[in-house]
């Protein structure tokens, strides 16, 4: 079995494969037709937004990662540049979404997104305390 340290220390050295793949099947998964998608409902909460805070909390968390051991390099303020860039991503996939056949704008869903960033950046931080008390 592989120990979680042997894991992060894999999605490190991956991770700016990882964001970039990660990236392109949010816009897949993002942009299908409506009625290419199953539907789900639970009566508790929408899998549609957890769906949305699970993508951009993993999109987040492999590019801070990626910036943080010099996987990825962009611009002067890297980490802000990946939080600030999900949010808009998250903003033009919606927008995006209004010229698809049964999708639509979706405040929440952008609201879920922007959820999924903070939660992707309080796993960033909790990962780096976790390596730094193991290094």
């Amino acid at each position: 079995m592989i120990k979680l340290n042997q894991l992060l220390l894999v999605i490190i050295k991956y991770s700016q494969w990882l964001f970039i793949s990660w990236f392109v099947i949010i816009a897949i998964l993002t942009l299908l037709p409506g009625s290419a998608l199953p539907h789900i409902s639970w009566q508790f909460i929408s899998i549609d937004k957890t769906v949305h805070i699970v993508l951009f909390a993993v999109l987040v968390l492999f590019g801070l990662l990626g910036v943080e051991n010099n996987r990825l390099k962009i611009g002067p303020w890297p980490k802000l540049t990946i939080i600030m860039g999900s949010i808009g991503y998250g903003y033009i996939l919606e927008y995006l979404q209004s010229y698809v056949p049964d999708r639509s704008y979706d405040f929440a869903d952008l609201t879920a997104d922007c959820v999924g960033t903070l939660v992707g950046y309080g796993l960033f931080l909790g990962i780096t305390i976790i390596l730094s008390k193991t290094g």
